[in-house]
């Protein structure tokens, strides 16, 4: 599995067609990656499922319905929505979705809705952010919006950042995408300039830590742990710039 980091921005990533609509695949399979994380463009989509994936969905902008095992959900920009494998999914409307994907996106692993016959493991959640009330952490303020006391695969947060302690987790990859604000956030020996639209993969053992001002969805596989956080001094960095 890759122990180095990833910093990738949307726009260097071109969208495919896929079963949703149009995905920007930002980090892959490919890469080696534990976790996975696009960008999607969603339409009218073919109701499908996975048999061994997980996925976080996360609406940017726009509004639609999202369909979860046949209930419908209304959704608009701050919907999480959190889909076990087997259960049978599809987007309805027009709106832009950052998706996480444990493992990385397999399309071996992607199947039809009559190809479905059995049952989840557990229900999908679909929560709002607005509906999370936020927490001081060692980031700054973090908004929980999925965490180990939901059962779940993978935890879903977004933070506001504004000077994190640099600290590491033992067992926990993470995915930071930045929503809003500038700043830099260091991992290992790089240290990468941040603005909205970069990806930045974090394995599991590499010290990191922001400064700035800004929002980031946080995708952390398996869910946070306070015992798997480790607080370090800093090191010494590689500066690695992405301004535009």
């Amino acid at each position: 599995m890759r122990s180095e980091p990833i910093a990738r921005h949307l726009d260097d990533v071109t969208a495919i067609p896929c079963p949703c609509g149009f995905s920007t695949r930002i980090i892959t399979a490919a890469d080696g990656a534990a976790v996975g994380f696009h960008v999607t463009d969603i339409g009218d989509a073919q109701p499908h499922f996975h048999r061994r994936g997980t996925e976080i969905y996360f609406v940017l902008e726009g509004a639609g319905r999202l369909i979860t095992d046949g209930v419908a959900h209304d959704v608009a920009p701050g919907t999480v929505a959190y889909i076990p494998p087997g259960c049978v999914h599809n987007g309805q409307g027009r709106f832009r979705a950052a998706i996480a994907l444990l493992p990385a996106f397999d399309p071996e692993d992607e199947f039809p809705a009559a190809d479905e016959n059995s049952r989840p493991e557990m229900p999908p959640i679909i929560r709002a952010l607005a509906d999370v009330p936020p927490i001081r952490s060692a980031c700054g303020s973090s908004t929980r919006v999925l965490t180990r006391a939901d059962g779940v695969a993978m935890g879903l947060h977004v933070v506001h950042i504004t000077e994190a302690e640099c600290h590491y987790h033992t067992r926990t990859t993470e995915i930071y995408h930045i929503l809003e604000g500038y700043g830099t956030l260091r991992v290992g020996e790089e240290q990468y300039t941040l603005l909205p639209g970069l990806t930045v993969y974090v394995p599991a053992g590499l010290p990191h830590g922001g400064k700035g001002d800004f929002r980031s969805i946080v995708i952390c596989a398996p869910p946070f742990d306070p015992e798997d956080q480790v607080v370090i001094c800093a090191a010494p960095t590689r500066v690695v710039s992405h301004q535009r």
